[in-house]
């Protein structure tokens, strides 16, 4: 699993993808996990983030040894899963629909390559970005400007505007304009 994680970060430097640990109970959270990789030569503990997210040490020798990863949890009370994520830099006032919207036709497919590792996993239709501008900002608009005319998006009541994953667009490439800079962008995707 981390041998995948590792080679989508290396190969796709404007999105990442993490591995998530969560607990299944009620009132545990990430910072109530501990867990730790036992080897012969002895317990290398394995940092827990806020959001659950973590990252095992890619060592030769740790892979010819196979052990075992130990958690302070009860068996059968873990969730483990990944998710994706993007860096995009700077966002201007126009930009090109592939430049912000490649990253998330690429975490739509690093998605069902690590569903491999967790068959359990819903299967995740990714279908666009959401960018959240301020609340001054909630009416900002972005328009693409496609061969087929001009299609303007308007921020909703919470100041967000979502740019549809549409594969044409990508090939086509058309520019975009924003009135306003979001403050945050993120993956939408929603259960298949």
């Amino acid at each position: 699993i981390e041998k995948a994680q590792t080679q989508w970060n290396h190969s796709h430097t404007n999105l990442f993808v993490v591995m998530i640990l969560q607990s299944t109970l009620p009132g545990v959270k990430a910072s109530d996990l501990a867990v730790y990789i036992e080897t012969k030569a002895g317990k290398i503990p394995v940092e827990i983030g806020a959001a659950g997210d973590f990252t095992i040490p890619m060592r030769d020798d740790l892979l010819a040894e196979d052990p075992w990863l130990i958690t302070n949890q009860h068996k059968g009370t873990l969730r483990l899963n990944s998710k994706g994520g993007l860096v995009l830099g700077h966002i201007a006032n126009s930009e090109h629909y592939a430049r912000l919207m490649g990253p998330v036709r690429d975490y739509a497919e690093a998605q069902e390559q690590m569903r491999r590792f967790f068959p359990g996993s819903p299967g995740l239709r990714v279908t666009g970005l959401r960018l959240t501008f301020a609340a001054a900002q909630k009416s900002a608009s972005a328009v693409i400007h496609a061969k087929g005319g001009n299609r303007k998006l308007e921020a909703n009541d919470q100041g967000e505007i979502i740019l549809p994953l549409v594969e044409e667009l990508l090939e086509e490439n058309p520019e975009i304009s924003l009135t306003e800079i979001p403050g945050a962008v993120e993956i939408v995707a929603h259960n298949k």
